[in-house]
């Protein structure tokens, strides 16, 4: 039995080493991989083909990459200010000032992506660009999808659709900066969701809409007291959609463009005296209603733009206790509008004028005075927004030619 178990064993040897033989020649010959695999090792293959990137750059446009259904868009931009502040003997509200400065300093990313989705997300470091009790740079930053004409979606930080000249980019104004009005009375930036649409039952952009749900907070802050913000908007551009991201003509389109556009917003128990905006209150909170209209009119290097404003809150005042002792807290309720006009006397050069007039409501807030502005600007632009010299001044007062004061700035803008 031990010989017959020994000779089957050699037997299944030999008809192995044959079947090597068959297949493939001697064992010490014979090549580790087949022909099918090219005689390469699995892991030295190439890897699957895959769409290459295209990185493109440009003055005014960033730095681009692009690789299939992915493109990254990356920006800077960057404001040098020098201003004067003059009072007038009688104006004690303010001292004078003067200074050169960092006005803005941002760093913008814009991401399309597949499923008709996309993100922004924009950085500020600028001392200005931060609130006086929270340090945050995170400026915007939310994601869009844009599946459907009538119905899109926006979720994440980004500026509340109340208002146009908020909405329109700090590097794209007229002047050096926004009206006095705007900075009383915008929603600036919340988190939230907003569904909207550009171009509403096709329209060809001629009717667009806006509808928001936001913390009612302000820019990424954890609220005190229960209440949201709801906000609506609804614009109409009887000439067909513009491009509504800068103001003024630059382009000096023989085309007339014309928006007109109002807003509605509810901002519940807040607990800031601007709604989404300035230093908290200790311990009050008040819900806040605004309304609000707006022009805009284009053509040939002619602009003309004027927003009106409303706020009304619900009570004029509260009082608390804190620290042991009342605390009385006021409301800003108040309204206020303003009108600017600018014209391209030179492809390179636009001559511009504002006047504006924010007022409170009786029983408002006693530091909430009434301001008026009226001033002038002037702007060389070098490559329109992108590269460009602003210098503007304006007389600001309380309505009356009292409590006056002259403010000179003049900024430059690299927007690269």
């Amino acid at each position: 039995m031990e010989r017959l178990a020994t000779v089957m064993v050699m037997l299944a040897g030999a008809a192995a080493w044959a079947e090597d033989e068959d297949s493939a020649g001697p064992l010490k010959t014979r090549p580790r991989f087949s022909q099918t695999d090219g005689g390469v090792p699995p892991a030295l293959e190439p890897p699957p083909a895959r769409d290459s990137a295209v990185v493109k750059a440009g003055f005014g446009e960033g730095v681009t990459v692009q690789s299939g259904d992915f493109r990254l868009n990356l920006r800077g931009r960057m404001q040098v200010q020098g201003f004067a502040v003059v009072p007038t003997e009688e104006d004690s509200s303010v001292a004078r000032a003067n200074g050169i400065l960092i006005r803005r300093a941002r760093l913008a990313l814009k991401g399309e992506l597949p499923f008709a989705l996309s993100f922004t997300l924009q950085l500020a470091f600028a001392k200005l660009d931060m609130e006086p009790d929270y340090s945050n740079v995170l400026r915007d930053f939310y994601a869009e999808w844009r599946r459907f004409r009538d119905v899109s979606v926006r979720f994440g930080q980004g500026k509340v659709q109340y208002g146009v000249e908020r909405v329109i980019s700090s590097s794209a104004q007229q002047f050096v900066d926004r009206s006095v009005v705007v900075g009383e009375f915008n929603l600036d930036r919340d988190v939230g969701v907003t569904l909207f649409s550009d171009d509403l039952f096709g329209l060809g952009g001629r009717l667009q809409y806006a509808l928001s749900v936001f913390g009612g907070d302000g820019r990424n802050r954890i609220g005190t007291t229960p209440g949201l913000l709801y906000a609506a908007r609804l614009r109409v551009s009887p000439f067909g959609k513009f491009d509504e991201r800068w103001e003024g003509d630059p382009d000096r389109s023989s085309e007339a463009r014309l928006g007109v556009g109002g807003g509605v917003a509810y901002n519940v128990q807040t607990n800031r005296p601007r709604s989404t905006t300035a230093t908290p209150y200790q311990a009050a909170s008040f819900d806040y209603l605004h309304a609000g209209a707006d022009l805009v009119f284009k053509w040939r290097g002619l602009s003309v733009a004027s927003e009106f404003f409303y706020r009304q809150a619900d009570a004029p005042s509260e009082t608390h206790t804190v620290a042991g002792a009342p605390l009385t807290e006021y409301s800003r309720s108040g309204w206020g509008w303003f009108a600017q006009a600018g014209y391209y006397v030179l492809p390179w050069l636009e001559l511009g004028a504002r006047y504006g007039d924010a007022r409170p409501s009786e029983g408002a807030d006693p530091t909430f005075t009434r301001l008026r502005e009226l001033g002038g600007t002037v702007n060389f632009m070098v490559l329109k927004h992108d590269l460009k010299l602003q210098l503007d001044y304006f007389w600001l007062d309380d309505g009356h030619f009292g409590d006056g004061r002259h403010q000179v700035r003049v900024q430059a803008q690299l927007f690269f």
